[in-house]
């Protein structure tokens, strides 16, 4: 009888293609791709004593893709969403071709601006640590709708702060407009 170690190795010979075909259609991010048929392989592993008796080896290896999947869409979704009007309303814009990098560095320099430090320790726990709502509600001693009902109120507070800048500028081209006019 072969070991666990041998189990292993084989399984991973034989199934990885087939994981990484499964992953990659419903998948576009390459990193993703190879990182969600890593985390299945590991839980594979981690599990390996019950796989050594269960009837659908390769069954269990795409319920496990799958779940690895929602959940890694599940973070990106969350993360892009609430990113996605931060990033869009940031300074560098028509500053032409600037990186994601650059832009997520200004955001938070942007953010760092808006919200107490207490706030982006939250946020970055949240977002780019990827701490669940139950894990931070824990975390702080607060029930988890108090929790999400903070994080609406700092996405919301980020949201009003650019949106005053915005309307400032628009007001002062306005203003320019009306002057070239003649009205002001």
């Amino acid at each position: 009888m072969k070991g666990n170690r041998e189990f292993f190795e084989e399984l991973y010979r034989s199934e990885y293609d087939n994981i990484k075909r499964y992953v990659r259609r419903m998948v576009t991010d390459g990193n993703g791709i190879e990182d969600i048929v890593q985390e299945t392989f590991v839980e594979a592993y981690r599990k390996i004593a019950y796989l050594r008796t269960h009837p659908n080896v390769p069954g269990w290896l795409r319920v496990t893709a799958k779940n690895k999947i929602m959940k890694w869409e599940e973070k990106q979704k969350k993360y892009s969403l609430d990113f996605d009007y931060l990033l869009k309303n940031t300074d560098g814009v028509g500053k032409g071709r600037i990186t994601d990098d650059f832009k997520m560095v200004e955001a938070y320099c942007t953010v760092r601006k808006i919200l107490s430090d207490e706030e982006l320790d939250i946020l970055r726990h949240y977002y780019e640590y990827g701490y669940t709502s139950q894990e931070m509600a824990a975390r702080l001693g607060i029930s988890e709708t108090c929790f999400k009902v903070r994080i609406l109120r700092m996405k919301q507070k980020i949201k009003n702060s650019l949106q005053l800048p915005l309307f400032l500028c628009a007001g002062k081209l306005i203003l320019e407009i009306l002057k070239f006019m003649g009205e002001v």
